[in-house]
Formats: C-alpha cells, structure tokens, sequence
C-alpha cells in the first residue's frame, strides 16, 4: 500500500532523469522484441523514458540502452 504523498519516481534509461512514474513511458521486453506498455500494466521487466527522449527512441545510442535496461542480447 503507498503511504499518503508517496509519488514513484522512475529514470529515464537515456538521460537518467528522475520523474513522477506516470510522466514516463514504459517499454517492456517481450521475445526479444521492446514492445511499448501503454497503461504500463503489462508482466516483465520495464525500462522508463522521458517524453524529450521518446521521440529519439530509435536512434542507435538510445536503443542500445533500452535493451540493455531490458536485458535483451544483440545476439
């Protein structure tokens, strides 16, 4: 149960912000595909990003580090 006032904050896996877990977008790793949670209720394991990243989601460098937050091999 959350404590009264309690806000969860999340990092963004590209600039490492720290937010409000609701300004965030979720991704989740599903059969090494990233597969975007939109009402973040979706099993496994989630990695955060900013709405000022999200548009740069496909770029190499960010992508990198979302699969490697979500523990997806470039194998």
């Amino acid at each position: 149960m959350l404590k009264k006032g309690h806000i969860p904050e999340r990092t963004c896996v590209a600039c490492r912000i720290k937010a409000p877990k609701w300004t965030l977008v979720r991704f989740v790793a599903r059969d090494r595909e990233i597969l975007l949670d939109e009402k973040g209720i979706m099993p496994g394991r989630g990695a955060y990003l900013c709405k000022n990243c999200l548009p740069k989601k496909d770029q190499p460098k960010i992508l990198k580090k979302l699969k490697k937050a979500l523990r997806i091999s470039e194998k």
